[in-house]
């Protein structure tokens, strides 16, 4: 029995998903994604740019509310 990943990397979630790693970071930069909830940072504070990591369950879920119904970025 295979046990699924919460956590996937930029490009295993924009496979799972069938987008872009581009378009999956385009909708965190929208304000879709929350720190901490969706996605979290693991490369250490002395790297060049952030590596992310995705909740896999929590971004599909996001995903699937409709654009008018979802809440805008504070």
């Amino acid at each position: 029995m295979t046990k699924i990943r919460s956590w996937l990397s930029t490009a295993e979630l924009a496979a799972a998903l069938g987008i872009t790693p581009r378009r999956l970071r385009d909708l965190r930069k929208q304000g879709l994604f929350q720190l901490g909830k969706h996605y979290r940072i693991v490369s250490g504070p002395q790297s060049g740019r952030p590596t992310y990591q995705w909740h896999r369950d929590r971004c599909e879920r996001a995903l699937e509310i409709p654009m008018e119904q979802r809440e805008e970025p504070s």
